[in-house]
């Protein structure tokens, strides 16, 4: 699977990369840079991602915690993700209270979680779909949903989309190694929290939903 996953995108560069060197047309050498920056960018993700999995895997992930409100770090995850969503011309709705919602947790990597959660709906939503964020207290701690009308997953896939290089059916970015969500689980797991998936199947949309302990003052 990483094989594979390694061999396309930079198949696709070298090819951009031969297009650079060999076409006088500036139009043709600007898709190429185009090109290649993307599939760069992507395999950087790739091997990040890998990277994050094998350390937590052996347990030399270290979180550098602070009470933070949550909200900021949606705020900053969504940022992030616009591009994506302005893409794809998707409508997003969010939806985060008028109060503080304080977590004990590792700012870069909760924004890491939330990143790859909002990358995962935009990916699985066709053009001019609706994401919807919320956010919450509860008495179970902080709960933040990500729900949208994209492809859905089937009820038999529901935990084994958690696992490393598992991947939906349909998605409308096919670059994709399933690792993502391996990473959010493992993350989310970190902070003492869980992660779940629900969906009513195939075309149904689905809803991804993260519970962190909440953190109180003294």
């Amino acid at each position: 699977m990483l094989s594979h996953e390694l061999r396309q995108p930079l198949a696709a560069a070298l090819a951009a990369i031969e297009i650079q060197k060999t076409s006088p047309r500036r139009d043709r050498q600007e898709k190429a840079r185009r090109v290649i920056e993307q599939q760069v960018r992507y395999i950087a993700r790739l091997v990040g991602d890998l990277s994050d999995v094998s350390r937590m895997s052996h347990g030399i992930l270290d979180l550098r915690r602070e009470r933070i409100d949550l909200r900021s770090v949606l705020r900053e995850a969504l940022l992030m993700s616009e591009p994506l969503f302005d893409e794809r011309k998707h409508h997003v709705s969010v939806a985060l209270g008028d109060h503080p919602l304080y977590v004990n947790g590792d700012v870069i990597r909760l924004k890491q979680v939330f990143s790859n959660l909002f990358k995962n709906a935009a990916a699985y939503t066709p053009i001019g779909g609706l994401i919807r964020v919320h956010a919450e207290l509860v008495p179970e701690g902080v709960r933040v949903s990500v729900a949208d009308n994209g492809a859905g997953i089937p009820v038999d896939a529901l935990e084994r989309i958690f696992e490393l290089f598992q991947r939906g059916p349909v998605r409308a970015d096919r670059q994709s190694a399933g690792i993502g969500l391996a990473v959010v689980r493992r993350l989310v797991a970190l902070h003492g929290g869980s992660v779940s998936a629900a969906s009513d199947g195939p075309g149904c949309g689905a809803e991804f939903v993260v519970l962190l302990p909440a953190e109180f003052s003294s």
